[in-house]
């Protein structure tokens, strides 16, 4: 890991362009669909709220140390510790869009179309850092961390921020294959699922002291994770596409073939 370039930290790079990147991929994929700018402007504004302030007042809560007053001095966010900054961006951004956007389906998907390349970026800058380390490992891929990392140097452990990657890949694939036309407004419900199955996976490899409020067996994350993932899995099959019995299942293009062939009979 390398948590300096020069003078300037590595983890503020990464985690600053990933705000960059996110305010970018919101105004884009908002003009694409023939929606303002400014939407996706303040789409971004949310995501660079829920990883700066909204990261912070978490952080702060899971460790008992919240004070309104830390908030105000801008030199507080430069500081160590910060948590669950997507999930602050969505508890801002998904009301926001239900309560303000004309086409709350379609900008309910831009909502989380945008997270998982900002996202990586992210959980680079928490590589680099060597923050949110794993456990230590004997395998052949456990990876040491350097001196002036966030956490103990010199003891191989599970890269579990390369791990957590790959869930946010699996989660960018899998909104590359799903039928949008289809499953429109519902992108959120298969975020919070997909991310709520994969992260507890990640923290199964954590290192003990780097998990937070633990509950039994599991951290609360762990666990704010699986019943999210309940739920968003019950809200998907409550609103999953039904093929219409009378057309068998055919996509749009499809019917409309099969509806002229008839007219022409």
């Amino acid at each position: 890991m390398w948590p300096l370039i020069g003078e300037l930290k590595t983890y503020m790079i990464f985690y600053t362009l990933s705000m960059v990147v996110h305010c970018v991929l919101a105004i884009r994929l908002c003009r694409a669909r023939g929606v303002t700018w400014k939407a996706g402007a303040t789409l971004g504004v949310c995501y660079s709220w829920g990883m700066c302030i909204g990261a912070k007042i978490l952080y702060d809560v899971l460790n008992h140390c919240f004070d309104w007053h830390n908030y105000l001095d801008i030199g507080y966010y430069f500081c160590a510790g910060a948590w669950g900054g997507p999930l602050a961006y969505l508890a801002v951004a998904v009301p926001g869009v239900l309560l303000l956007a004309r086409d709350r389906r379609m900008m309910l998907d831009i909502v989380v179309l945008t997270l998982p390349i900002p996202m990586i970026l992210a959980k680079v800058a928490c590589f680099v850092n060597g923050c949110c380390y794993g456990a230590e490992s004997t395998m052949p891929w456990a990876m040491s961390l350097m001196e002036g990392a966030s956490g103990p140097a010199g003891i191989p452990r599970h890269p579990t921020p390369l791990y957590e990657i790959m869930v946010l890949a699996v989660i960018l694939a899998v909104f590359t294959r799903l039928d949008e036309r289809r499953w429109k407004g519902t992108l959120v419900a298969w975020f919070v699922m997909l991310y709520g199955i994969g992260r507890p996976l990640t923290e199964l490899f954590r290192a003990p002291d780097e998990l937070r409020m633990p509950i039994g067996p599991f951290s609360a994350s762990q666990l704010m994770c699986m019943a999210a993932a309940v739920v968003a899995g019950v809200v998907l099959l409550l609103c999953r596409p039904r093929a219409c019995a009378t057309d068998g299942g055919l996509p749009p293009e499809a019917r409309k073939v099969d509806a002229g062939r008839k007219v022409e009979q």
